[in-house]
């Protein structure tokens, strides 16, 4: 064979493999008048919740989904649709997701603020380990690689390996590895990866924009100002390929918190908004090209909810089992003898497993002081804190422990003991939400406590070693369940008024005081819950005292 033949070979040959490669993703419709319709998610954190209401809005009116292209947030929903996991499947996964339990802040930290091993190990038993050609419905991650810059559609491996990538924030998680090189979020370069299903051949586009719009920024708050300049960033890849879609859907969503991964129900409930709203334009873009298309309602089946309680369960039990890397985390709790905050460090995780160990300093001049502490907690058993004090008034240093079980329906059982001062031990049970409403919360402690005479004041002394109390409260919150960012984390402010009834156990003789201030519960990160209250004690006698609160946050 001549070499002139051999050449022309190999063109005919290279030719036939470019027309015989499928240009869609769905060759099973080629030849056919049905369209491949693609829905690509765009990234926007807890505002991503909002891709699952729009995804109903799409079966409930006969807008087929079968090619998926996703970043961060909506990588994640899009995996898990194209695994086949149903909108009420994906809305209970979400609306009870524990997003704080998969996460970790390991100190030393390690590429990243955030570990999201836990994340990762969630979604593969979720996914059931498969990887990407293992999917019902074709799926593709948008990621960056960090080395060289470069956008990648990943479509190849673990789908649980490429959502993490996705979703790996530079600076908060640490970068992914697959392969010998190291891939981040896809929204830092492709926030609305539209162009990636234009070039897989999709017939209809429709993608989905969760950016922020800044209105009367202020330019004095560095967080600001960062959020904008990525905003800048970004913004011209954005536009750029967004321009390739038929229809780009913006839920009313861009001005709340990426942060409020609580309200999951809200951004569901805004992306169907969206999708309803935006439905004329989606059916008149479809038949634009397709003018026979028939829109059939449909529903994707799922799991039934015993089959997936049971993964859940799974996961989260794996998850919780998960060896953590030795760490050193910041404590802030409150004393709940003596109405005291208290700071400090402690390691735990490596070694240590569950277990704990470090100081803390409590503001109290006799209560509290310098403390030495061990202790060990789980979700599911509850809590035991070992600890050694010393007072700054007191001579001698004290020992105790607090005892605290798990919360069942929102009702925490407590109790402690204390070597020295005049509260000996104390139980109680409290539930700080027996009635609630969206601008109101009640709710009621109720303890035991017993005495040491000896070390109680003139003013205050009881003749019985025993005293019962009942305090119920209220909260008012102005602004109902609206959370307000305030750099890393995010406040939802309330008025606290509330009445704590003593009395000893043999007699009754009621003691009451009451209670007026000012409060916010708090979400760091928006992932990490806590409480800190500042207000006014005013007893029967009508002596008055500050009164500062403060709920435990667990990093």
């Amino acid at each position: 064979m001549s070499r002139q033949k051999l050449w022309d070979g190999l063109i005919v040959f290279f030719l036939l493999c470019a027309l015989i490669t499928p240009a869609t993703v769905n060759a099973e419709k080629a030849g056919t008048s049905e369209p491949t319709i693609a829905l690509v998610l765009g990234g926007g954190s807890a505002r991503g919740f909002s891709h699952v209401g729009l995804i109903r809005a799409f079966e409930e009116n006969g807008i087929p989904i079968d090619l998926l292209v996703g970043t961060s947030m909506g990588s994640i929903v899009a995996g898990l649709y194209a695994a086949g996991y149903s909108v009420d499947n994906m809305t209970e996964i979400v609306t009870d997701l524990d997003t704080a339990a998969l996460l970790d802040i390991p100190m030393p930290l390690g590429g990243g603020v955030v570990d999201t091993t836990g994340i990762q190990h969630y979604l593969d038993i979720l996914l059931e380990g498969r990887t990407y050609d293992q999917l019902p419905i074709p799926f593709y991650s948008v990621i960056v690689n960090l080395g060289t810059g470069r956008e990648l559609a990943l479509h190849d491996g673990k789908v649980s390996t490429g959502i993490r990538a996705s979703m790996s924030i530079p600076g908060i998680f640490p970068p992914v590895q697959i392969g010998d090189q190291y891939y981040v979020d896809g929204g830092l370069k492709n926030q609305v990866p539209a162009n990636v299903a234009a070039d897989l051949g999709a017939d209809v586009i429709l993608a989905v924009s969760l950016e922020k719009d800044f209105q009367d920024p202020n330019h004095r708050r560095i967080m600001t100002n960062i959020r904008m300049s990525l905003t800048a960033m970004v913004e011209g890849y954005t536009q750029m390929n967004t321009s390739m879609a038929d229809v780009l859907i913006v839920p009313e969503v861009a001005l709340d918190s990426s942060m409020d991964y609580q309200r999951a129900d809200y951004f569901i409930e805004q992306g169907y908004k969206a999708g309803i709203a935006y439905m004329p334009e989606i059916k008149e873009a479809i038949l634009a090209k397709y003018p026979d298309f028939e829109f059939v309602p449909y529903k994707q089946p799922g799991y039934s909810k015993i089959e997936l309680h049971q993964i859940l369960r799974t996961a989260n039990k794996e998850v919780a089992n998960l060896p953590k890397r030795f760490t050193l985390k910041p404590e802030f709790n409150f004393d709940s003898d003596y109405s005291f905050p208290r700071i400090g460090l402690k390691f735990t995780h490596g070694p240590l497993s569950w277990f704990g160990m470090g100081y803390r300093y409590g503001f109290h001049p006799q209560e509290g002081g310098h403390e030495v502490f061990v202790d060990w907690g789980r979700d599911r058993w509850g809590t035991v804190d070992l600890y050694l004090r010393m007072s700054p008034e007191r001579e001698k240093p004290t020992y105790g422990f607090y005892i605290g079980g798990p919360v069942i329906e929102r009702l925490t059982l407590e109790g402690t003991y204390v070597s020295q001062g005049p509260k000996a031990w104390q139980v109680s049970a409290t539930n700080n939400a027996l009635i609630e409403y969206p601008r109101a919360v009640a709710g009621l402690a109720l303890r035991v406590t017993g005495l040491r005479l000896e070390e109680m004041d003139e003013e205050t002394k009881i003749q019985d070693h025993l005293l019962m109390a009942a305090a119920p409260q209220v909260q008012i919150f102005p602004w109902g369940n609206e959370y307000f960012p305030v750099g890393m984390v995010l406040a939802r402010p309330y008025v606290l008024g509330g009445v704590t009834v003593e009395s000893p156990v043999t007699e009754l003789k009621l003691d009451p005081s009451f209670r007026v201030g000012v409060g916010s519960e708090l979400q760091f990160f928006g992932l990490y819950p806590g409480d800190v209250s500042l207000g006014v004690e005013v007893k029967s006698t009508g002596k008055s005292t500050w009164k500062f609160g403060l709920k435990s946050i667990k990093f």
